[in-house]
């Protein structure tokens, strides 16, 4: 049975539903339909591969920007450059990567829920989780000071990763439904009329 990862989840939730949009901006780019789609599918390749995916707060925008980029770089590369094309570059409505202020309030709210759920945990999870993922201790500098074998500190690692993960699983279908219901899909539709 196939494993889906992390990064194949959010990839699907997140970066999908863009690839219309990234499409036509990409078709404004290029002119060339079939460049188009390649540029696009250079962006989602990237998007498959990078590094610290999480931390992306705006998928449609950094795409945006990497789709940007990567245009001009293959501009540059060409040897006749239609200047139409670069001026479509600077005009390319691309989001401000500051947060709005309902981002602001959201991101407090979950940052109050995780908190909530933090607090929650038995205390020796709790301990070990907060030096290991928010304090950035090593592993080994953790087990020899609270006396316990490497092991059992990984065990109660992933018990209050569990314990946090189901914890703010109400919270974030909450927060996902109020977000694909309320706001329009980056492709420009609702998902509960697709």
């Amino acid at each position: 049975m196939p494993v889906i990862r992390p990064i194949d989840r959010w990839f699907i939730e997140e970066v999908l539903p863009c690839e219309a949009r990234l499409l036509a901006t990409a078709r404004r780019l290029c002119r060339d339909p079939e460049d188009a789609r390649d540029l696009v599918q250079d962006v989602l390749a990237r998007m498959l591969t990078i590094e610290g995916w999480s931390a992306i707060a705006s998928p449609q925008a950094y795409m945006l920007r990497i789709l940007r980029n990567t245009a001009i770089e293959r501009m540059r590369r060409a040897r006749i450059v239609d200047f139409r094309q670069l001026s479509e570059t600077d005009h390319l409505d691309l989001a401000d990567d500051a947060p709005d202020q309902q981002r602001i309030a959201e991101d407090r709210e979950a940052l109050a829920h995780f908190h909530h759920a933090l607090d929650t945990l038995p205390e020796r999870c709790r301990d070990v989780f907060v030096r290991r993922r928010i304090e950035d201790q090593a592993p080994r500098a953790i087990a020899d000071e609270l006396d316990v074998s490497l092991s059992t500190l990984e065990k109660r690692l992933a018990r209050a990763i569990h314990l946090l993960t189901r914890a703010m699983a109400p919270w974030r279908q909450e927060e996902r439904q109020d977000d694909h219901h309320g706001d329009a899909v980056c492709d420009g539709r609702d998902r509960d009329s697709a």
